[in-house]
């Protein structure tokens, strides 16, 4: 926190800076950062701690938890269910508990918790492009790098572009069609594409094609690391 709130006051500018090449000079601060041009740019690690932390205290902005119900769901959702139970049954031995009882607990705490957890889809996006971008010869700290900004933009474009977006069409009366969303989500697609050929030199196929790839990798760490952890340290905190 103390990171963040020190890079938002910068006197030198180098936050400012830094966002605007995030937003509209995809893939910058990768190429630069890789290249050893670092002195007027914030650090990866800093600007994404920025993005998590105005992600974490912005309100009602909650696309990485899932509400209790949507728990139970998942592929691990029968020993969910089996722990709530317990838990409910264990607290109703000092008085009437119910499931009505818990969930808003439990619902309250998952948003925070899911908005700490981002990170842990990290390293797996960097995974992917090192097995992509292979012929680029670079780290897999290096992709790491790329993928700290890539997230970091992502982070940025919900909280200034798609939520506001979403409140001006709620307040206009105007439905979320699908053609809505996909025009909303159509530029984050232009910018990773152009971060990719800009940092990895690549073909304008391969950096069309292989977000997809990369989108189902990060999408398969959601399901399979991302949820559980989610589950399980909201279920522990509450």
């Amino acid at each position: 926190m103390a990171q963040s709130f020190e890079a938002l006051t910068d006197l030198d500018g180098r936050f400012w800076g830094s966002l605007r090449a995030l937003l509209f000079e995809p893939g910058r601060l990768s190429r630069d950062y890789l290249a050893g041009r670092r002195a007027r740019w914030m650090t990866p690690t800093a600007l994404f701690l920025l993005a998590n932390v105005l992600y974490f205290l912005a309100p009602g902005l909650t696309d990485f938890a899932l509400p209790l119900h949507n728990q139970e769901g998942q592929m691990y959702g029968a020993l969910a269910r089996e722990m709530i139970e317990a838990r409910i049954a264990a607290r109703a031995q000092d008085g009437p508990y119910t499931r009505a009882d818990y969930a808003p607990v439990y619902d309250a705490e998952t948003s925070n918790v899911g908005k700490a957890l981002i990170f842990v889809h990290v390293p797996v996006l960097a995974l992917g492009m090192m097995l992509a971008f292979r012929r680029s010869r670079l780290y897999f700290a290096e992709h790491l790098v790329v993928a700290v900004h890539q997230f970091a933009f992502v982070l940025f474009y919900i909280q200034l572009v798609i939520h506001p977006a979403g409140w001006l069409l709620y307040w206009l009366g105007i439905p979320r069609s699908g053609w809505l969303k996909i025009v909303l989500v159509l530029p984050m697609a232009v910018w990773i594409t152009l971060s990719l050929r800009r940092v990895h030199a690549c073909s304008w196929a391969a950096a069309i094609l292989w977000p997809f790839a990369l989108n189902a990798a990060v999408v398969a760490a959601n399901l399979l690391i991302y949820r559980p952890l989610l589950f399980l340290i909201t279920f522990a905190l509450t």
